[in-house]
């Protein structure tokens, strides 16, 4: 049995035109960190309180776009987009697989590529570690140049260092602690601000596709969930505003490539409509 007409999904053209309405102010916003005092890391005179709330509240903000965050919102947004009445329990089986092999290989993928190549290239080093090498005065805490830090062995290697010269007195929270030592990869781009970008333009563009009741509202906040975790990390120092910005933007045009893609593999499993279909969402 094919897919009732209500439930036929709007154009892929009709919600890539209402999808930069809200994607591409989301997408821009972190250009803002910038000029904003408090979230350049660089501007040392108003670096934020490592030890308060703001700085806890941006480390949980950061954590849902991590590898440790990512998997369960996509797994909660996938849920509830597939959990449409209008269609079968074959047809959701179906969506739910095509969407998560194409968002984990889109995904994946792109972490593969900033990890292994461009992060490589251009061999920036994160501001936390900048600040390490510099402070304070004539006897720096890290104890060696930025460049020799990243000469070490690999990410580990570079962790283990830290846990030994990062003193208990320096002023920072127990998990901002934690996460300067886990994050000692390269800075540019952002990871967190690539896949956080990523799953709010994807997502967002399947809820057009389908919803047009108050569930949509749930998927716009994903843009604003998206800028917080751009904005969370430069707060912590362990991106600039150039990381997040360059980021976001992979993120969305990541997002984009991966909705089309899912839209094209569904429109070839599903059965042909009816020359009276009507586009439209549920």
């Amino acid at each position: 049995m094919g897919t009732p007409l209500h439930a036929m999904p709007a154009s892929a053209r009709e919600v890539l035109r209402r999808l930069p309405w809200v994607m591409l102010p989301a997408a821009t916003l972190p250009l803002l960190t910038y000029v904003v005092p408090g979230l350049n890391p660089f501007e040392v005179s108003h670096h934020i309180d490592l030890t308060g709330p703001l700085a806890v509240a941006a480390y949980w903000v950061a954590e849902s776009g991590s590898p440790r965050g990512i998997p369960l919102i996509g797994i909660a947004l996938t849920a509830l987009l597939v959990s449409r009445s209008a269609i079968t329990v074959k047809e959701r089986a179906v969506e739910t697989f095509v969407i998560v092999l194409s968002v984990a290989i889109l995904l994946g993928g792109g972490a593969y590529l900033n990890e292994h190549l461009i992060k490589p290239a251009f061999a920036v080093p994160r501001p936390n570690i900048l600040e390490l090498a510099q402070t304070p005065g004539e006897t720096p805490l890290l104890k060696m140049s930025a460049a020799a830090f990243y000469a070490l062995p690999d990410k580990s290697a570079r962790s283990n260092y830290l846990k030994t010269i990062l003193p208990a007195e320096f002023p920072m929270h127990e998990r901002v602690r934690d996460h300067w030592i886990a994050e000692t990869g390269f800075s540019f781009p952002s990871d967190h601000s690539f896949a956080a970008m990523m799953f709010a333009t994807f997502f967002l563009a399947m809820a057009l596709s389908h919803f047009s009741d108050r569930r949509l509202w749930l998927f716009y906040l994903l843009a604003l969930w998206a800028v917080a975790v751009c904005f969370s990390r430069p707060m912590l120092r362990v991106h600039s505003p150039t990381d997040v910005c360059i980021g976001s933007l992979e993120g969305t045009l990541a997002g984009m490539l991966a909705f089309l893609l899912v839209r094209w593999i569904l429109a070839v499993l599903r059965p042909p409509r009816p020359s009276s279909a009507i586009n439209g969402p549920e």
